[in-house]
């Protein structure tokens, strides 16, 4: 399985085309003088997206699959290379967005903060939860069609609900079930450790977060599962 995920790692940072790096850059730099403020949150999103759906593009160019499927390869590692893939990426582009959002070298109006990770790899999870067996059941030329609204969608409610109902309940004390559970969870180990200064938002907002990726990494498994189980029923050739 190593080498299928370093065949993944390789084939999906091939470039396509350098006009279109060229172009890209372009691009982005003017979108950065007008964004810069969400660009901690979404450049991880766009990074790790590109990158996976890159390495199926390929595969379904030189359809890969039937090859790897005539080699001594379980169809379970097939799948597990590209959910690993997904969590590699999502893990090196935040690492890299930290560095670069820290010293500052993009200019950026502000540096990356927890809630900048949190939003992109929930949206990353959730997006590939429900991506990798659309594409797995219906291959790449179906799956890159939809990818790109679901990871939208997906990203935009990650963002706004995160952001609202901490707001809420840090400035209205207003609590939904999450942030309820947070709360009685925060109270919990603060009587447990005996905590001196217990910030009460602060700690509920803190484990409302850890509980939300929890959830999304839940889902994530879940999801690889499925996969597996559409594989072992069809040919991915």
């Amino acid at each position: 399985m190593l080498k299928l995920i370093k065949k993944d790692l390789l084939v999906s940072l091939k470039i396509k085309s350098l006009k279109a790096v060229i172009l890209t850059f372009i691009v982005g730099l003017f979108l950065l003088s007008i964004f810069s403020y969400i660009f901690p949150t979404i450049l991880p999103i766009i990074i790790t997206y590109i990158v996976v759906m890159n390495s199926f593009y390929y595969d379904s160019l030189n359809n890969a699959e039937s090859y790897i499927l005539s080699l001594p390869n379980k169809r379970e590692d097939v799948v597990y290379s590209k959910y690993i893939l997904v969590l590699l990426i999502l893990f090196l582009s935040n690492i890299l967005m930290y560095i670069l959002f820290g010293i500052n070298i993009l200019n950026s109006a502000r540096v990356m903060v927890l809630h900048d990770v949190i939003v992109s790899s929930t949206t990353i999870l959730f997006s590939f939860s429900i991506i990798l067996p659309i594409i797995f059941r219906y291959r790449y030329k179906v799956g890159r069609i939809i990818a790109p609204f679901i990871t939208i969608f997906i990203g935009y409610l990650s963002f706004r609900s995160n952001a609202n109902t901490l707001n809420n309940f840090i400035e209205n004390g207003k609590e939904t079930a999450l942030i309820s559970l947070s709360r009685k969870i925060g109270a919990l180990t603060y009587n447990i450790f005996k905590f001196n200064n217990y910030d009460y938002s602060g700690v509920a907002s803190t484990i409302y977060i850890i509980l939300l990726f929890i959830i999304a990494i839940i889902l994530f498994l879940v999801s690889n599962y499925i996969a597996i189980k559409i594989c072992e029923k069809r040919d991915l050739g």
